[in-house]
């Protein structure tokens, strides 16, 4: 039986909460769906999210930058607070990284439990009939 949650049992910070990461899974979705290669097309899956990771630390970084840029009235306001705003990101994906690269470590065998069924799969037609 599910229990159904009243809207006012719901404080601001924890809608807050639920609105990242409902944003984050959003955006996790996308890049899941970036990692399936096309019909007909043979990729290897390592390959393959490499380039998603790499488009989104690309996009996110062009994001943030944007973000950043917003709070300033000029270029060369921006440019005397670069530093400033490159610790500040940067610390908090180091953070994120870490809690989510310590998370996998201790749920390794949860996450990847299907690696080698998608790799057997991947492969399967790698050979000759």
């Amino acid at each position: 039986m599910v229990q159904k949650i009243d809207a006012t049992d719901v404080t601001e910070e924890e809608a807050l909460n639920a609105a990242f990461f409902e944003r984050a899974d959003e955006f996790i979705k996308y890049a899941n769906e970036f990692c399936r290669p096309a019909k007909g097309q043979q990729v290897k899956p390592n390959e393959i999210r490499g380039q998603v990771s790499a488009s989104m630390l690309f996009a996110t970084a062009r994001f943030n930058t944007w973000v950043a840029a917003n709070n300033f009235k000029d270029g060369n306001e921006m440019r005397d607070a670069k530093e400033q705003v490159m610790s500040y990101v940067l610390q908090q994906f180091q953070m994120m990284l870490e809690d989510n690269y310590d998370e996998y470590c201790e749920q390794f065998e949860n996450y990847l439990r299907f690696r080698h069924n998608e790799e057997f799969h991947a492969n399967k037609h790698d050979h000759d009939h």
